[in-house]
């Protein structure tokens, strides 16, 4: 059960009476109560909400320390392709072959030292 400051409670409703926000005295009561129980309900809320944001922070972080693990991932990958492409291009070079890239331009398999 929520406990409510009645002294804030009429203090509220007194001060929006007297800026002539409200016509009667009824009408700014029922709004100052209206605030409070918006009020309850928003720091009720706020563990949940701070543990909600807090989660979410961590979940950024962890996102970004992944990222950035796949593109190392990823360069060193490209690296070691580009090695093996050197050495057969090598290997190819040593036979007297040509890379035979003719062959194979939209396979993807442009290795080709031939026969």
């Amino acid at each position: 059960m929520n406990r409510y400051n009645l002294s804030e409670i009429m203090k509220g409703a007194h001060n929006m009476y007297r800026t002539g926000k409200y016509v009667t005295f009824a009408d700014a009561l029922r709004r100052s109560w209206a605030v409070a129980k918006n009020r309850k309900a928003i720091e009720n809320r706020r563990e949940a909400n701070e543990a909600y944001l807090s989660a979410k922070k961590q979940a950024e972080v962890e996102k970004a320390t992944w990222t950035v693990k796949v593109e190392a991932t990823s360069k060193e990958r490209l690296s070691e392709q580009v090695k093996e492409t050197a050495r057969v291009e090598a290997d190819c070079k040593a036979y007297g072959y040509g890379l035979g890239n003719h062959y194979s331009t939209l396979s993807g398999w442009g290795n080709y030292c031939g026969d």
